[in-house]
């Protein structure tokens, strides 16, 4: 009888052990959590891991002067931003400052009108928004071509697209390098013409470029 007693009294105590710590178990155990809880909703915001410190700086700037031009309605153009021409930084990085500020300038200007071919979209054309006719392997020769002049430009180089590596070996498939190669040239041509006159140009009239 006393051992049946002291069974009893046994899984008594252990059931008023569980009561009193169950609350602290859900409490400190969280509940479901909805799908990417906890992620950098700011991804957009980080620049390449292989950056430097200067082209991180210039990406950060490109971004918050895109949101800039944005809030402010101005036509979003990277060159009208006096932080690019003119960078505050030691003349032998302004390179790799605007390289960075330019691609920041267009990550945030996608972002905010939430179309990565945002130039295609703007109210007013960009100069350096690609033809309307272009396919996306052109689309991108062309973008790649207005980086290559610009750092030509940068660096003080003679204007040249047969200089450019990518134009000459472009990482692509054969089948695909003359057309990128068609946009590159497009691109490097709109892009020096538009640094050394300051100018738009006609689309219609890109082929005489080739």
């Amino acid at each position: 009888m006393n051992l049946n007693r002291l069974c009893m009294t046994g899984l008594i105590g252990c059931a008023a052990l569980l009561l009193l710590t169950a609350p602290r178990i859900n409490a400190s155990t969280p509940g479901p959590q909805p799908a990417g809880f906890g992620q950098d909703r700011d991804d957009w915001q980080r620049p390449p891991d292989a950056w430097n410190d200067m082209q991180r700086r210039g990406f950060h700037d490109g971004i918050e002067g895109a949101q800039k031009d944005f809030g402010n309605h101005r036509r979003p153009d990277v060159d009208n931003r006096d932080e690019y021409r003119r960078p505050d930084v030691p003349a032998q990085f302004w390179g790799a400052y605007r390289e960075g500020f330019r691609r920041g300038y267009d990550v945030g200007m996608s972002h905010l009108t939430g179309a990565n071919d945002w130039r295609m979209r703007a109210p007013e054309r960009p100069w350096d928004a690609p033809p309307n006719e272009f396919d996306q392997l052109r689309r991108q020769g062309f973008q790649d071509g207005i980086e290559g002049a610009r750092k030509d430009f940068d660096n003080h180089r003679r204007p040249d697209v047969n200089n450019r590596e990518e134009y000459r070996h472009p990482h692509l498939p054969p089948e695909q390098r003359e057309a990128y190669r068609d946009g590159f040239r497009h691109g490097y041509q709109v892009a020096v013409d538009h640094m050394m006159g300051g100018h738009d140009h006609d689309r219609d009239d890109h082929d005489h470029h080739r």
